[in-house]
Formats: structure tokens, sequence, C-alpha cells
């Protein structure tokens, strides 16, 4: 999908970081935007501080909520007309050791990081499947190649979406609908209010949302179906296939990637 222009973008968790800076991206490139997220107050001020730079749309909505999603599906196409680009952006994370995270935690982690992308893409594909064309984003992450304590949690939800991505990209060919894109992402710790608290691994930063937005905006121009940032991310799953796991859970610790999340507070909610 080389030209962004005209493009109708739904962006979930698009009311803060990382779905803030992409929306603010994809408005530059000519698209039109509906944001969703369930902050409906941080929602608003978002919406109209992009609306200077095209069409922006707003709704409230619980994305784990699968009924709330299909309404929602039925509200924006009735008003927006069909999704070119879904971007499964939503995410929460919880750090805590796994004997003490609390069963609702869990099963809220994977309503939103995992169910959720479920309820998204039944609702919104059918409309590309209609036209023939689409692309739509996954947001996993480095977490979601390479497991980190503490976030197990968040971790088995990432390592669900890649698989999840990957196959529906697989079904799809088959079915001769090469022109429906899929893509996840992998990206490092990125400095948002999700991950606040989170240390950065050894010889590395924490990302911005505005680099990875870049980062995702240009593989989606150039059809790719994995964008792991920094290009590091490229090498583990390499890595892991090389390295004896002694040795790669030892090199975990001396990196600090054992440890990286373990004083993650996130926003608080």
């Amino acid at each position: 999908m080389k030209d962004l222009r005209g493009k109708k973008v739904l962006i979930t968790g698009g009311a803060l970081g990382m779905g803030k800076a992409m929306a603010r991206l994809f408005l530059r490139e000519g698209g039109h935007v509906v944001l969703v997220d369930i902050r409906a107050k941080e929602l608003e001020e978002t919406a109209v501080e992009l609306s200077e730079l095209g069409e922006v749309r707003r709704y409230v909505c619980d994305i784990s909520d699968r009924k709330a999603v299909y309404a929602l599906a039925d509200e924006v196409e009735k008003a927006f007309g069909c999704v070119d680009i879904l971007v499964n952006n939503a995410g929460i994370v919880n750090s805590s050791p796994f004997l003490e995270k609390p069963d609702e935690v869990i099963e809220k982690t994977v309503g939103v990081n995992l169910l959720a992308h479920f309820w998204t893409m039944k609702a919104f594909i059918p409309g590309m499947v209609r036209r023939g064309e689409g692309h739509i984003v996954n947001m996993a992450s480095a977490g979601g190649l390479l497991g980190v304590p503490y976030i197990t949690d968040y971790c088995a939800t990432k390592f669900a979406v890649i698989g999840l991505t990957e196959s529906l990209r697989q079904e799809f060919k088959l079915k001769g609908l090469r022109k429906i894109r899929f893509t996840y992402v992998c990206p490092n710790t990125v400095a948002t209010g999700m991950f606040a608290g989170a240390e950065p691994v050894r010889f590395t930063r924490l990302l911005t949302p505005e680099e990875v937005a870049e980062r995702i905006v240009a593989g989606i121009k150039k059809n790719r179906s994995f964008i792991g940032v920094p290009k590091s991310v490229y090498l583990v799953p390499l890595t892991k296939a090389l390295t004896p796991i002694p040795l790669l859970d030892l090199f975990n610790r001396i990196m600090g990637i054992a440890t990286s999340s373990q004083h993650t507070v996130g926003r608080g909610d």
C-alpha cells in the first residue's frame, strides 16, 4: 500500500503514546483516521489536537468486549465507510511475580492484548474482503519473541499475536486474497506511560513512540510482514535457535533483559 492518501485508518489505543504518534503520521500522509480508546477525556483531547492535520473521528470502546466491537464496526462503516487499514495497537501490561498476579489481571491482559485482535479483525476484515484490499497491523513486542520475567501474561499474549498474524497471512494467501496484508510489529520497550518504570536493556535505550510509528508507517507502505524496532530485534529468533538455553538465560541476566520489567509500574490502571 504505497500511497496512503485517502486511506481510512482505524487505530485502537489511539488516545495516547504510539497510537497518537501513528495517527499523526497517517494524517500527514493524507489519510483519514478513526481513533478508538477507552479513555474518553484523552481521546477527545487527541482528536481535537490532530484534527488540524486532517479528518479525525473518535469512538470510545472497550475493545475486549466482543459485542461492543461489533457495534463499533457497524457505526464506523455507516459514518465513515469501510476501513482500509486496521491497527491493533491497544495494550496493557502488569508487572508482578506470576504466583502473585491476580487472576482478574491475567484475564484482562488476555482480553485486551489478544482476544480484542480477534474481535476487531472479524469486525473490519469483511469490508476489506469485499474490496479485495486492506492492511492489518498487529502490535506484538520483542517480548513476543523472547519471554521476559514478571510480565508473563503480557509476553504470552504477544507470542500469540505473532502466531495469529502469521496464520492469517498464510490463510488469506491460500484464499487468493493476497492484497489483504498482515503485519506484526515487535519493538523493544517504548517510552510510553504503559511501560513507566521499565529499565532499558544494556547497550540499548528506550524507544520513542515517534520513531516506532515512523517504522510502522514505512513498513505498511512497503507491505512488510514483520517490523522489528530496532533492527537488532530481527536477530532474536536466530539467537534463540542457535543458543543453548542455559547460555541464553545467562545472556538475558547479563544484559538486564531478565529484570528489565521487574519494576514496571505502567499508567496505574
